[in-house]
């Protein structure tokens, strides 16, 4: 079965604007300015866009020339990446246009290998001995789309999975699944297969792409690139196996979606079962020795992750790829029409605290417009205060509630807001316009349309109560205190005291200050560990 060339870039001549063969496209990309990431993409785009539809190169240097610019793509794709970290969606119109340019490239790259592909089914003998490679470029560069969508919490289009499985169809057709090839990027040994692309894809999406932030997305990746080579496509006619679960984790080849878990499947001409069980012992035997402390760089993993943390990541994949038993929540029409939502530490204290904060034990010093209100009404009159809590410019916004559970809620931020959200990102939420703020994540995003996205937020366990913190750190002499939260231990649920401090505060093993108002002097606790790390806080587990 022949791949169907129709995404592959229509052909015509052209100049020699960029590089004209393998050779001068070497030459040309030792001087592209990769420190200017958006210049350079945009660089290698119109290269590309001329590559893909001149008719002036041969099939080699036309392969050649890809496989030298796929490099240049691959590093400044991370670079870009690493860029968008810490930024909130929407994204601001120069990161939306770059963005723009990132996807339009990776489409590019994957219609220059399709034209490759081409090539070598028209009769190009030079090019008929790389098809496994050829193959295994395009599923990367699928795989690589569907992935850059997730940098938005946007849905890609479900065709994009039938183009995906078409190519894993014709390599089962010409037996080049587990052919080895070359591959520099996403790899530990530099060598790939078109079967061990096709599964990173299928896991990489098995993974909850709407739920991951970047510091997520970066252990999956480690994840994968580790460990993919355990994972089996059982051929044709292959009988499921089943895991403890009654479950079998499979792929129709003529479906727009991936690979799901269904019990009581049976075999079928375009039916792959995914056998995991080696992922999952290797996956098992990590978690038990995080379990027991092991660093996380002691079991292939990124630094940087304490053990719980790794710990409760790697247990959740090993849930999503080798159980597919994961319950979700049964939700609930929301009590309330709409909640309140305020974001981040420093405007969540504040609406908690109700008052705005000041370094504990010193005395602020008076503006001269309070000193006059003073003196001529004996206190500060309400309009002073006004302005001086105007000047801060907290506020809050109401989000209409989509659906409710004991420890969820999915809002929607309405395309006007003018607040951007990210996986991971602290915000209060009340529940209607009376009642208690608390502390919730976010914990997944899916924008449905441009501006207007469905939010997950995560309630964290316990009323929180407004503190004042600081590291207590020998290396941070002079710091002051800064806002943060105390929720107290949640015995029902296993749950201990916990901290939320501003990201980066505290440290494993070390000393935090933490000041009560109205609860005498500060007191100085250990953290022991880390339950969450999130995009603009951590919350720690404490002692003392």
């Amino acid at each position: 079965m022949a791949v169907s060339p129709s995404a592959a870039s229509p052909i015509s001549k052209s100049g020699y604007l960029f590089f004209y063969d393998a050779r001068s496209c070497k030459e040309w990309l030792k001087g592209l300015p990769l420190t200017n990431v958006p210049q350079a993409q945009q660089k290698l785009l119109d290269a590309l866009r001329i590559l893909n539809r001149s008719a002036d190169f041969t099939p080699m240097d036309r392969l050649t020339c890809l496989e030298l610019l796929r490099d240049k793509v691959g590093f400044l794709l991370s670079e870009q990446r690493s860029r968008s970290t810490g930024k909130t969606l929407p994204l601001a119109n120069a990161d939306m246009a770059a963005w723009t340019t990132s996807n339009t490239l990776l489409n590019e790259m994957e219609s220059g290998y399709r034209r490759c592909y081409q090539d070598a089914q028209t009769g190009s003998a030079v090019l008929g001995p790389h098809a496994a490679l050829l193959i295994q470029r395009i599923v990367r560069y699928i795989g690589q789309s569907m992935l850059i969508s997730g940098w938005l919490y946007r849905r890609f289009d479900a065709a994009m999975w039938m183009r995906l499985h078409l190519q894993f169809i014709e390599a089962e057709s010409r037996h080049l699944v587990d052919t080895k090839v070359k591959d520099s990027i996403g790899t530990i040994d530099s060598y790939s297969s078109i079967g061990q692309a096709y599964i990173t894809v299928l896991l990489r999406q098995l993974a909850n792409v709407y739920e991951l932030s970047q510091w997520d997305s970066e252990l999956v990746d480690a994840v994968l690139m580790r460990f993919t080579h355990k994972v089996v496509i059982r051929p044709v006619g292959s009988e499921a196996s089943p895991n403890s679960q009654g479950q079998s984790l499979a792929v129709d080849l003529l479906s727009n979606a991936g690979a799901s878990f269904t019990a009581n499947l049976s075999a079928a001409e375009h039916t792959r079962f995914i056998d995991t069980a080696e992922l999952s012992k290797s996956l098992r035997r990590r978690a038990k020795k995080l379990s027991e402390g092991a660093d996380a760089t002691a079991v292939d993993l990124p630094e940087g992750w304490s053990p719980l943390e790794a710990f409760t990541k790697l247990s959740h994949l090993h849930k999503l790829w080798c159980e597919g038993n994961l319950v979700q929540p049964s939700a609930t029409a929301p009590t309330d029409a709409d909640a309140i939502v305020v974001f981040g530490i420093t405007e969540t204290h504040f609406f908690l605290s109700g008052d705005l904060f000041e370094q504990p034990g010193v005395q602020r010093e008076l503006t001269r417009q309070e000193m006059s209100d003073i003196a001529m009404f004996g206190r500060v009159s309400e309009s002073t205060i006004r302005a001086r809590y105007a000047e801060f410019n907290y506020g809050s916004e109401t989000w209409p509630m989509v659906d409710e559970s004991r420890d969820q809620v999915r809002v929607l931020r309405p395309a006007k807001s003018n607040r951007g959200v990210a996986i991971g990102k602290l915000v209060g939420l009340r529940r209607g316009k009376d009642g208690t703020f608390y502390l919730s994540v976010i914990r997944s995003l899916v924008e449905d349309s441009p501006g207007h996205m469905t939010v997950t937020l995560s309630l964290l366990p316990g009323k929180p109560e407004a503190i004042s913190v600081k590291s207590a750190d020998n290396k941070a002499r002079g710091a002051t205190y800064t806002q943060g939260f105390r929720l107290p231990a949640m015995e029902s649920l296993g749950v201990p005291e916990t901290l939320i401090v501003p990201a980066d505060t505290a440290r494993r093993g070390r000393g935090i200050d933490i000041f009560h108002q109205g609860h005498g002097s500060a007191k100085q606790v250990n953290v022991v560990d880390f339950l969450e790390r999130g995009a603009d806080f951590d919350r720690a587990t404490i002692v003392g």
